[in-house]
């Protein structure tokens, strides 16, 4: 499998992982405010999701450096993350919105740090690993201007879930892909 290849199943998987964060995070505000009437509740509900996102990219950041197993984080991270984004549908209460927000937060950061070691470890030369990054942007903007024209608060959870499984099944593409790169990227390892 070509370099271009792999790098273009990480750029399909990071843009993927990226739209169904931000699709959720549009509507987010406006969500919370039919949950409570508190401004503060409504910004510590939207802050719990990047506190939790923080605390588990710090702690699966480092078990995937040790294991070096990055696209076993990146694909718990995609099923987490489909399960976490899914439930938010069902959230109909401040503490159940809270509790499916620092899910999909430690989800999200279960597969953020990984999917970046990723990409700079299968780009030998390092040059392309600028613009698989790029990625994050480019599904921000397809994710937000999803939200906009589903302007649905229901529907953009079952859009965003599905967005975090097709993700998912450019990782598993990419998983059963990399058997036929990695041999030879190893003598290419080894002469360094």
């Amino acid at each position: 499998m070509s370099k271009l290849q792999v790098n273009n199943l990480v750029r399909t998987a990071t843009f993927f992982q990226h739209a169904g964060i931000s699709i959720v995070f549009v509507f987010m505000p406006i969500i919370g405010k039919g949950v409570t009437d508190s401004i503060f509740e409504i910004g510590l509900l939207i802050a719990s999701f990047s506190f939790a996102q923080i605390l588990s990219e710090i702690y699966f950041g480092r078990h995937s450096d040790k294991k070096g197993t990055r696209l076993k984080f990146i694909r718990i991270g995609f099923i987490g993350c489909a399960i976490a984004f899914g439930l938010h549908y069902f959230a109909d209460d401040l503490t159940l919105l809270f509790l499916v927000r620092i899910a999909a937060g430690i989800a999200s950061g279960i597969m953020i740090p990984a999917m970046i070691a990723y990409t700079y470890e299968a780009n030998i030369d390092k040059k392309r690993a600028a613009t698989v990054i790029s990625f994050h942007a480019l599904g921000w903007l397809a994710g937000i201007t999803a939200a906009g024209i589903a302007s649905d608060l229901r529907l953009i959870f079952i859009i965003s879930a599905a967005s975090f499984i097709i993700g998912l099944i450019f990782t598993i593409k990419e998983l059963t892909n990399a058997h036929n790169f990695l041999p030879r990227l190893m003598p290419m390892l080894i002469e360094t």
